[in-house]
């Protein structure tokens, strides 16, 4: 049996938040043989998003809440809630899951299912067969999401189809232990994070399956996405091929 955690980033999620708690709680009661946990890691919302999650706390035993004094970036708030997971809650996989729906509760299963099948990083994946994309999202969009993957992947040698999905599944012990969790490691405190995590999987040996998803659009709000991370995820991308060089 493993323990598995599920940490989700915060900031303004209150709309969002409970109903996606409850829906995860009803995902884990159908998956047999492992142990589920929750960390939100909460960056000092002013909506009260930490409030709902307290309220939740007490219908379910199985949550952590970590509450930041600001925003720090969404790279740092999932390696928050990493060192959480793995130092104090004993995990043995974690899983990055997003706070707005944009990833849906159901695929957790599947994910697991690999997880069982042996595989240390299961990534849910927007670009092989049966996996999409938000319909709303522009041409552009599109298409910087999909041969931005393909620059990556071309550029890092990486097998993997999308190099940018925020919704994975790391086993613990070998891999995710040994990840570069602390601010003065990870090449970036924003999304370019997955990509560094990714490459350092990789290099590690990680038996990597993708499973496709359909990507959802936010569900309120505007996307997280902006020109910095675009810039961000090119300087990740850069210093890592440096590296890659020097192997």
């Amino acid at each position: 049996m493993a323990r598995i955690i599920a940490i989700i980033p915060t900031y303004n999620e209150n709309d969002s938040i409970g109903r996606l708690i409850d829906a995860l709680e009803r995902e884990f009661g159908k998956i047999q043989n492992h142990d589920f946990e929750i960390v939100v890691v909460d960056a000092n919302s002013p909506d009260g998003t930490a409030e709902t999650v307290k309220e939740r706390k007490k219908l379910y035993k199985n949550i952590e809440l970590i509450v930041e004094k600001k925003r720090r970036g969404l790279g740092l708030a999932y390696i928050a809630g990493m060192r959480r997971a793995i130092g104090q809650l004993g995990a043995d996989a974690i899983i990055e899951f997003d706070g707005d729906w944009q990833h849906n509760p159901e695929d957790i299963k599947r994910l697991v299912a690999e997880f069982d099948n042996g595989y240390d990083y299961v990534i849910g994946s927007r670009y092989v067969s049966g996996g999409g994309v938000p319909e709303e999202w522009g041409w552009h969009r599109k298409l910087l999401s999909k041969y931005g993957s393909l620059f990556i992947r071309w550029a890092l040698h990486l097998s993997v189809h999308d190099a940018t999905s925020g919704f994975k599944l790391s086993r613990v012990a070998g891999f995710a232990e040994k990840m570069p969790l602390s601010e003065k490691q990870i090449l970036s405190k924003r999304h370019a994070y997955k990509i560094h995590l990714l490459y350092e999987m990789i290099k590690r040996g990680a038996k990597v399956k993708e499973v496709p998803i359909v990507f959802s659009e936010r569900q309120r709000g505007s996307s997280k996405s902006a020109a910095e991370d675009i810039f961000e995820s090119l300087k990740v991308v850069f210093i890592l091929w440096i590296r890659s060089l020097k192997n």
